[in-house]
């Protein structure tokens, strides 16, 4: 007797789609069937007309848990996310106290464990003064290190000698370094620019960081992948020439990969325009010709997959931008809503096929990150992980629908070709029908297993 069938479904994997009916056992997929019959189950999900994806894997997420819990904590952001589709959170180290030593660690996964719906695993902070702590945090289960090259409030600038360090450090023992790139000095000329001439409207922000400032630290960063022999990952690329960058150099044999965002590529900077500073992030949502040629990327496979880089802040902090966008806190909410729209717009409206989307909202997060095949994939002793879209429903994104602490977002009035009917984590259904149906702490800490 099995614990779960999901029966009559389209199944969908990076490699190939098939109709079967699917069969899970203590939280893996234990076997597949075709046919017009189906083997005893406790629970039976009937899937007909509908789509089962492997749950999506978010690689960029920052749920605030601990020390900002004001706009956002780990239970919110990841009721948000399972009502998203995403069963596993790949979340970032921007938190209070930041994660950049082994106790820091160690306290953040033990309240993220306390409060999530959905798995999680962890980013560590890679800082200049913090390679002695490296082997500790991988050993407790880190699946990256992160960078910033710009100044930040939250997490120390990084510079090219102390990136040089990490990378070299971290060879050949797993993770891999994401790394935010702008250029620091390019963003503080071109912002100071723009205060002079008094353009600080939301419209002119992202002149303040231009282009250029992303690509020139794609650039350098590839770069040091290719001088160390590191494994490095670019966050949130908003430029076709980022990708561009990155795909020149794994021509060369670089260990590089590169994710965008759904609002890099269902929003243009015409979104200032109705959402003003709630639509500023970093780096900056870019013209329509930036975002078409983004588009061509991602359906040419030169983007490796999409994170939703969910921050979100209060009204009030948001507001701090009003006189002069400048001082808005940079990022925007959309764990809940951007792979469905990003589904919507490539899958429905652009041809992208099932199984890239698949790969991309998935299983090629899932390998980079070390935790596939235990997630990514429908397969044989996979975790029953699964997001189940009916193609047929269109709907709008409504603000009472949101499970954010801070209900804002610009995907509010969205129109969404696509439904997300079921996620299922380990085989439990944790989001159905507008609710969660699981309690603070179901989720699961996920370690790297492998080096891959």
């Amino acid at each position: 007797m099995f614990d779960l069938c999901i029966k009559n479904g389209l199944v969908i994997r990076a490699e190939g789609c098939f109709r079967a009916h699917i069969y899970v056992k203590d939280g893996v997929i234990c076997a597949f069937s075709q046919g017009d019959t189906t083997l005893e189950a406790n629970t039976v999900i009937n899937a007909a007309g509908k789509y089962i994806f492997p749950g999506f894997v978010d690689p960029h997420t920052h749920l605030n848990d601990p020390g900002l819990t004001n706009s956002e904590d780990f239970y919110t952001g990841t009721c948000s996310a399972a009502a998203g589709g995403i069963t596993t959170c790949l979340e970032h180290p921007i938190t209070i106290p930041l994660p950049s030593t082994y106790e820091t660690l160690k306290q953040k996964k033990e309240i993220c464990q306390s409060k999530a719906v959905t798995d999680f695993a962890l980013f560590g902070a890679a800082v200049p003064d913090n390679i002695d702590q490296i082997d500790s945090m991988t050993e407790l289960g880190a699946v990256a290190f992160k960078a910033f090259l710009t100044v930040s409030p939250d997490m120390p600038q990084s510079k090219e000698p102390d990136i040089i360090a990490h990378l070299e450090n971290l060879k050949g023992k797993g993770p891999v370094m994401p790394i935010h790139c702008e250029d620091q000095s390019i963003c503080e000329a071109s912002t100071a620019a723009m205060r002079k001439a008094g353009k600080v409207s939301p419209a002119d922000y992202y002149n303040g960081r231009p282009e250029v400032a992303e690509a020139v630290a794609i650039n350098r960063m590839a770069y040091l992948a290719q001088y160390t022999g590191g494994k490095m990952h670019i966050v949130h690329c908003s430029i076709p020439q980022g990708v561009d960058i990155v795909e020149e150099h794994k021509k060369k044999g670089v260990d590089i990969t590169v994710e965008t965002c759904p609002h890099f590529l269902v929003f243009d900077h015409s979104i200032m325009e109705k959402e003003g500073i709630f639509a500023i992030c970093n780096p900056p949502i870019r013209d329509r010709e930036t975002v078409e040629e983004l588009w061509k990327r991602v359906l040419d496979n030169k983007v490796d997959f999409i994170g939703s880089d969910h921050a979100a802040y209060t009204v009030e902090e948001k507001e701090a931008g009003l006189e002069d966008c400048f001082n808005t806190p940079a990022g925007l909410t959309g764990i809940q809503t951007g792979f469905i729209a990003f589904f919507s717009e490539g899958v429905m409206h652009r041809g992208m096929s099932l199984e890239q989307f698949a790969a991309m909202t998935s299983t090629n997060t899932a390998k980079r990150y070390g935790v596939y095949p235990k997630k990514g994939d429908i397969a044989i002793g996979a975790d029953a992980d699964f997001v189940i879209i009916d193609p047929r429903e269109s709907w709008t994104v409504k603000e009472e629908d949101l499970f954010y602490m801070c209900p804002w977002s610009p995907y509010i009035g969205m129109n969404i070709d696509g439904k997300i009917e079921k996620t299922i984590v380990r085989g439990t259904v944790v989001y159905e029908d507008g609710r969660i149906n699981v309690e603070p702490g179901f989720g699961k800490f996920v370690k790297r297993i492998n080096n891959d």
